[in-house]
């Protein structure tokens, strides 16, 4: 049997149209003119184990039984097991139920991490595994997780972009455009519209707790979908694009935990949607810093968002005074960014252009991160499910905007 599924085999054994075992087996003894006897020797099944097959009333069967009966009647195997496991009592299909669960868990999820990250609580009771992610997700059963989930690889994972075999990135990647999908930005994406608002963004950095949600409401306003993920074991990505419904749709991640950090992700990230709308059409998605042999290199978003805030002649101009806090603030200030963009720079262009090491440096000039995330309503892997999210930053980005 190819495919073989045991919760399809379930399915149909609950079809009123299965086969009736013991008649099929009357009439292949008229077919053949043959006793019951001579069939017992033919097939080398004695009759106390082939009665209870065809009568429904056996608990274990030999397979090896099982598939010579099937054969003799001329029907499937799937066929003859649904029939057989029509007749059985609930604490049998228990049991199958039971595997069909622990296969649809350890085949889509990294049951492991999950728990590590506290996305679920428990490592051993399949059953609340199961339900507390067909929850998050929004489904009622594994049936409809995974069609669901067959149709979106079919769109995250074309033939030439294979599906991540790290479960832990593949889990956040889907998390993110579901939600996406369940907000469903009911705004036409404005290229020209994005473009203009490229030219404003700059000066809400110095708004630590409202900068960047305000930032995301106008994003929105054009078409643009931003959600914030708390970063996931292993997935190792700070942002990434996604085309959903045909608008462009930005995750970005508190992976470095850095107030600029964040920032310059949604810069790179705008790069991408202004200049490879459609090449990440074609792909899904696309994730910052991975590989991807059919996308522009990362080097032209990266010099993009770096130099937006803080470019090279700044760079040079604010180096001898890097310790004067002061004029550090001054110079933020004169060119309309948070002072901690100077101090990100300073450590860029001093190891890219001198060599230098300062990433360990000035960990007291960045503000705590939480604080801009938190107006932002960042998924919560522990608590949140992916329909109350979207709710939830639905409402947020629907209220005014800039």
């Amino acid at each position: 049997m190819s495919n073989f599924k045991i919760s399809d085999i379930l399915k149909r054994s609950f079809s009123p149209d299965n086969v009736n075992l013991r008649e099929l087996f009357d009439v292949k003894l008229h077919e053949l003119n043959i006793t019951e006897n001579q069939a017992h020797k033919l097939l080398d099944i004695d009759k106390n184990s082939l009665n209870p097959i065809l009568d429904g009333s056996v608990k274990q069967p030999n397979m090896f039984n099982v598939i010579k009966i099937a054969d003799f009647l001329e029907i499937s195997l799937e066929s003859i097991i649904a029939t057989i496991l029509s007749n059985q009592n609930d604490v049998q299909i228990g049991k199958l139920e039971k595997v069909t669960e622990v296969s649809f868990l350890t085949k889509h999820f990294d049951i492991d991490k999950l728990y590590k990250t506290k996305v679920i609580d428990t490592k051993s009771d399949s059953d609340k595994i199961k339900n507390r992610l067909l929850d998050f997700f929004g489904f009622d059963d594994i049936n409809e997780y995974e069609k669901y989930e067959s149709e979106l690889n079919s769109v995250l994972y074309s033939k030439s972009k294979k599906k991540f075999t790290d479960k832990m990135r593949d889990f956040s990647i889907k998390s993110a455009f579901r939600v996406f999908e369940l907000i469903d930005n009911p705004n036409d994406y404005d290229r020209e519209e994005l473009k203009d608002l490229v030219t404003k963004i700059k000066p809400y950095s110095n708004d630590v707790a409202n900068g960047l949600l305000i930032v995301c409401k106008a994003l929105y306003n054009i078409g643009i979908t931003v959600c914030v993920q708390h970063y996931l074991t292993t997935s190792q990505y700070r942002g990434a694009t996604f085309i959903v419904n045909n608008k462009p749709c930005i995750v970005l991640t508190d992976l470095n935990k850095n107030y600029s950090t964040i920032w310059l992700a949604l810069l790179h990230e705008l790069y991408h949607v202004l200049f490879d709308f459609e090449q990440i059409s074609k792909q899904g998605y696309h994730l910052t810093g991975q590989p991807d042999m059919f996308l522009v290199n990362e080097e032209l978003p990266n010099e993009f968002a770096q130099d937006y805030f803080f470019d090279r002649d700044l760079y040079n101009y604010i180096k001898p005074h890097i310790h004067n806090e002061y004029l550090v603030k001054s110079f933020a200030k004169k060119n309309n960014i948070h002072p901690s963009f100077v101090y990100r720079g300073y450590q860029h262009f001093v190891a890219e252009i001198d060599g230098g090491d300062y990433w360990k440096a000035f960990h007291d000039k960045f503000p705590n991160v939480e604080k801009t995330m938190k107006n932002l309503s960042p998924l919560v892997w522990k608590e949140d499910n992916l329909k109350s999210k979207a709710t939830t930053l639905k409402k947020i980005f629907e209220l005014n905007t800039i």
